[in-house]
């Protein structure tokens, strides 16, 4: 009982020594939503749920297989992947090291024994084959958490490369798509272009008939023909800009060069709709992978300040071994060479020069710091979802002036055309007025391209339709 109270005492007297510890607070989510409420209330919303695989919507089966060829297959991902598996070993790792250790061991030796010692003859001064065998179990308590922080830590570690992996693969979806649309409006473009020039080349044709019968002069027939070539050299850029997507899309997806000359034309649906989710201000944070990674990590280095904490309290060890011991072989496993031993060991830490404070401080240091990551993160991906939503709507408000003009431009065109048909003028205006047309539709297709790259982004800044699945009490941040 003596010893007991002596036990206890020790423990009350030494759980005052671990130092107090002052975390700095991280950012609450119902502050996100107040700060997205408060910039969000102009936006008008869709009630439609992004999905995992939003890029289906898009319904080419081409970029379709693209990105999934790449999530399955790129070797930036399968780097990562690998990364997880390592970080899950290491919880099998930590977790093993609660289950008591039992070991087997046997010993041959031979030796001379001292006349002189504990021995008496004829075994003192004889030289003697001394036979050992046993199981030995030994068990250390785990009172204060101090194993199972380092299971909590590396849990959240291996959470946190997961999540990591949603990251990267959210980056090759969107890089990919953005990519691909951007090869389609090319391809638009340069079709257009080709329109233009097929308008300009008619312009200049019928300057040079009236040139040769006086009516115009050399200065234009010149400006067209420049006009030609100039679209000539808008059309080789854009293939060539045209040839650097295909390759960026295949360094993305993890192709080899080869493979780019299978890669067809894209067939995007332009049944494609621009939404905003709605409620977007609600529980942003838990569908963003990027904070997610943040979270665990965070979460990982709290467990690491409890298991600093849990080396200043006293701890108990138990150890036991059934062995048999005999100078004869042949009497080794008798019940008379039975030599069975159990103890009992209690560790208290009284001075080490300072080196579980150094920890505990390092362990502390590294969480705060970590808190300052979790808060940036927060800060630029809502930052990042309010900018992508403006420049949204401002890239809409530019497509409706655009239509105005393009509106307002084919007005024009028709009237040059009646006249043109009445014989009041020749055909040159009537181009123009084509030429006019064409170019400010160049000008819509390059704002439409634009809101469909925005569009991406605000998929992105949203978490790409990632959910975190995974349980409050694994990965709880106490």
């Amino acid at each position: 009982m003596k010893i007991i109270l002596f036990i206890v005492s020790l423990i009350i007297l030494f759980t005052g020594c671990v130092p107090k510890v002052n975390k700095i607070d991280k950012i609450k989510n119902t502050k996100i939503q107040k700060e997205l409420l408060q910039d969000l209330n102009n936006f008008s919303s869709n009630d439609i749920q992004l999905k995992e695989k939003w890029w289906e919507n898009f319904q080419d089966k081409q970029l379709n297989n693209l990105i999934q060829n790449a999530i399955k297959n790129a070797p930036s991902l399968k780097q990562l992947e690998s990364r997880y598996k390592i970080a899950t070993n290491l919880i099998k790792s930590n977790q093993s090291k609660n289950v008591p250790n039992v070991n087997f061991g046997s010993n041959i030796s031979r030796q001379r024994y001292s006349e002189n010692y504990i021995f008496p003859a004829p075994l003192g001064g004889s030289y003697n084959n001394l036979y050992e065998a046993g199981l030995e179990l030994d068990y250390t308590f785990d009172f204060w958490d101090e194993r199972a922080s380092l299971i909590k830590a590396s849990k959240n570690e291996a959470l946190a490369q997961k999540a990591l992996i949603k990251v990267k693969e959210l980056a090759i979806a969107t890089s990919i798509s953005k990519l691909y649309i951007s090869w389609d409006f090319k391809i638009q473009k340069i079709q257009r272009l080709r329109t233009l020039k097929k308008l300009v080349y008619e312009k200049h044709s019928i300057l040079e008939k009236l040139l040769k019968l006086g009516l115009a002069n050399e200065k234009k027939v010149n400006e067209s023909n420049y006009i030609i070539q100039k679209l000539n050299q808008n059309i080789l850029n854009i293939e060539e800009e045209i040839q650097n997507t295909k390759s960026s899309i295949a360094v993305i997806a993890g192709l080899l060069p080869s493979k780019i000359k299978e890669l067809k034309v894209p067939n995007i649906s332009k049944k494609y709709k621009l939404f905003i989710p709605k409620n977007i201000h609600l529980d942003v944070i838990s569908h963003l992978p990027q904070i997610a990674v943040q979270k665990y990590l965070l979460a990982s280095k709290d467990a690491y300040i409890t298991n600093a904490k849990a080396k200043f309290y006293p701890n108990i060890s138990l150890s036991g071994l059934i062995g048999f011991t005999s100078f004869p072989w042949s009497k080794l496993f008798k019940s008379t060479s039975f030599s069975p031993s159990a103890g009992v060991a209690l560790s208290l830490p009284i001075f080490d020069a300072n080196r579980r404070e150094i920890n505990l401080n390092t362990k502390l240091n590294d969480y705060n710091s970590q808190v300052y990551a979790y808060n940036q993160s927060i800060i630029k991906a809502v930052n990042e979802i309010v900018k992508t939503l403006k420049l949204i709507q401002l890239n809409k408000s530019d497509i409706k002036e655009e239509q105005i003009i393009i509106f307002n431009k084919n007005k024009n065109k028709n009237i040059e055309k009646k006249i043109f048909n009445l014989g009041l003028k020749n055909k040159i205006s009537y181009i123009d007025s084509n030429i006019d047309v064409i170019k400010e539709s160049l000008n819509n297709l390059t704002l439409k391209n634009r809101q469909l790259q925005l569009q991406i982004d605000l998929i992105k800044s949203l978490g790409g339709g990632y959910k975190n699945k995974v349980e409050n009490n694994v990965a709880s941040n106490k």
